[in-house]
């Protein structure tokens, strides 16, 4: 199997070490990620991104083929608007904006508010005995995406769901009387 973890990084980092890099490199490098970000980790059907795949890009059914690790998900779509936004290319823009607020409306704790950590593909129970916890930087990379996503499209969704998340994140990870954040949300019901 292939694991979604280098192709996601390798997007990033050819545009943090883009002065560094010749050009060609990073081009190929951008082109590599997004073809293997988008065209082997995505599921199209359900705008999901996938943490593992059979090497030839197919669905593994298996729990580790059906795991989602959300805030990879939505992280790795930052980083493909700012690729979009360097190529000014607005069907990318558009397509992975598409896709973390399909991450997030899956992810979303209805009950209770907040992203989950791992989830289930095909909404069996995780294996993981940490799924359901919420954490800081999968709200964080949420915000980042809803506002880049709304600085290129223009999309209200990405914004209405901007103020949710924020809302969310500072009254469930941030220290009301230290200057300071929780890792893990600090009530039980977040």
């Amino acid at each position: 199997m292939k694991n979604f973890t280098l192709p996601m990084i390798l997007s990033n980092l050819a545009l943090e070490l883009e002065s560094s890099l010749d050009p060609e490199l990073k081009e190929d490098t951008i082109d590599g990620s997004i073809q293997t970000v988008i065209g082997d980790f995505l599921d199209e059907e359900t705008g999901l991104i996938y943490e593992n795949r059979n090497l030839d890009g197919s669905f593994l059914d298996t729990f580790y083929g059906g795991l989602l690790k959300l805030g990879h998900g939505i992280e790795a779509m930052w980083f493909m608007m700012d690729s979009a936004k360097m190529r000014n290319d607005s069907a990318l823009s558009e397509r992975t904006k598409n896709v973390a607020l399909s991450i997030l409306d899956y992810s979303w704790d209805s009950v209770y508010g907040g992203k989950f950590y791992f989830m289930d593909s095909k909404g069996f129970p995780p294996q993981l005995l940490d799924w359901d916890q919420k954490l800081w930087w999968v709200h964080l990379e949420t915000l980042i995406a809803l506002i880049k996503g709304y600085e290129l499209t223009g999309d209200e969704k990405c914004l209405n769901w901007f103020n949710k998340v924020h809302e969310n994140t500072w009254s469930h990870f941030s220290d009301p009387d230290f200057p300071n954040w929780y890792s893990i949300s600090t009530e039980e019901e977040s």
